[in-house]
């Protein structure tokens, strides 16, 4: 993806990823370390929350990043999407949950810069990140089931 990239600071990601657990609550109960963090202001105060909402927006950054080179980008989202069937009871359309957040994120950050074709080339990126990710935890439950 040439042009203006979408480049998400430490706070950008934590407040995507509180204002996901805001709008899908039950999904913070999959994570023991951030069961606890029931309020918006708790979930912002926690650094490891914070860790690891830089690590989801790293992820998909890379993903972005990693579109100039394909096996690349499968290679990291398949392994992305299989370390998910780890996690008792994650369900593959979770990973749609944080679309809609990222979307509005991107678009606060870049503001007058994000045009409608920007718009619809974030759409369809976001959309095969988050399929690529589903077919990588697919894949590894598969495997898993025939091992």
């Amino acid at each position: 993806m040439r042009g203006q990239v979408y480049e998400p600071t430490r706070c950008e990601a934590s407040s995507l990823v509180a204002t996901l657990f805001e709008e899908h609550a039950a999904l913070i109960n999959f994570f023991d370390k951030f069961r606890e963090l029931k309020s918006r202001d708790e979930q912002a105060e926690s650094l490891e929350l914070a860790e690891h909402a830089t690590a989801v927006m790293g992820i998909i950054d890379e993903g972005i990043r990693a579109l100039e080179d394909m096996d690349a980008f499968f290679t990291l989202l398949h392994q992305t999407g299989a370390r998910h069937t780890k996690i008792p009871g994650f369900q593959t359309e979770f990973f749609f949950k944080i679309r809609t957040p990222f979307l509005e994120a991107v678009k606060l950050t870049l503001g007058d810069a994000y045009t409608e074709n920007m718009d619809n080339i974030y759409q369809l990126t976001i959309d095969l990140i988050l399929k690529t990710l589903v077919e990588g935890f697919e894949k590894a439950e598969k495997e898993a089931a025939n091992s």
